[in-house]
């Protein structure tokens, strides 16, 4: 068999074989003796993983983010060990204490058990993580104040494991840990939250890889690298108010809703040439300022409205 060939038929293999693995490696990851001296050890070995696959599968619109490579590495790094940690800190004593002294008793459930066995509870948590992220992340293009925040994760050129985590703290806080520190309140079952919580970050990583990776049929279920290139679109496509394509782990909540679009021609999936913000903001390489800016902090008269806050036209 030609090598050509072998080459075009790992590209709609390859997502389906890591993904299950690396989420076997999620889960037990945790438990291995390598965490305690480098925590989320295996959230690394996945990206470098992405960087390896877009070396070998070489997307043809790639864009080099070489110039962003040290605000890439800021960001990963805050928002894999700090931001989840910080919104726990922050908000669990509010949400599970205050409640308590007003009403003078407990809002959420006792224990577990009321929420059913452990095998009822992850697909369950599943639904409800995946459901919660799309709307939120739908309501993040359509309010202006949370815009602000996560629209410098639109303005990356390019998607690239190493972008995954470019987002303001609170952007991804709201997105990706919010959701987390709600379950634990409302009871679920740790066992079933950590069962579940590999599956979720690993479509995200997955989403972001710059590689010429296809997802085939999987496209209708989870959200690919070509189903996520379309939601970064510099040009949103016609229809559509704000973006397309908001799911985080699965695409038929889109599917559902009226956000999905893959356009297709000969059979197979067609791409956005461009990717970038729809709004025409430039990609931020200043780590400090993607921070301060959106919080109106960055420059002598934060008041004033600056160039590339605004939301793309409706």
């Amino acid at each position: 068999m030609p090598a050509k060939t072998l080459v075009e038929g790992s590209k709609s293999l390859i997502m389906p074989v890591l993904f299950a693995g690396f989420y076997v490696l999620g889960i037990f990851g945790a438990s291995y003796a390598a965490d305690h001296r480098l925590p989320k050890w295996y959230t690394l070995v996945i990206i470098g993983s992405m960087i390896v696959l877009e070396r070998l599968y070489t997307y043809r619109y790639a864009v080099s983010q070489k110039p962003v490579l040290m605000r890439d590495i800021l960001a990963s790094f805050v928002n894999i060990y700090l931001t989840a940690a910080v919104t726990g800190f922050l908000l669990l004593p509010v949400l599970a204490f205050l409640p308590q002294s007003f009403t003078g008793g407990k809002v959420f459930f006792a224990s577990p058990e009321q929420l059913g066995p452990l095998w009822l509870q992850v697909p369950l948590i599943l639904l409800i993580v995946s459901f919660f992220r799309y709307w939120m992340h739908r309501w993040q293009h359509s309010n202006e104040f949370l815009w602000r925040l996560h629209s410098y994760h639109h303005a990356v050129t390019d998607l690239k494991g190493s972008n995954t985590y470019v987002s303001h703290p609170i952007d991804w806080a709201l997105r990706n840990a919010l959701v987390f520190v709600l379950l634990g309140l409302v009871g679920f079952d740790a066992r079933a939250i950590l069962i579940t919580a590999p599956a979720t970050a690993i479509s995200g990583i997955f989403s972001h890889c710059g590689g010429d990776v296809r997802g085939g049929i999987l496209n209708y279920l989870l959200v690919t690298p070509e189903v996520h290139r379309w939601h970064h679109a510099a040009a949103v496509p016609e229809g559509h108010k704000y973006s397309v394509n908001y799911g985080v782990e699965f695409s038929f909540w889109d599917i559902l809703f009226g956000t999905f679009h893959l356009p297709q021609k000969d059979g197979q999936s067609e791409q956005p040439v461009r990717i970038g913000h729809p709004g025409g903001m430039a990609d931020e390489g200043n780590y400090l300022r993607l921070l301060l800016k959106p919080l109106r902090l960055w420059g002598p008269l934060p008041v004033i409205a600056l160039p590339g806050d605004q939301h793309p036209a409706e």
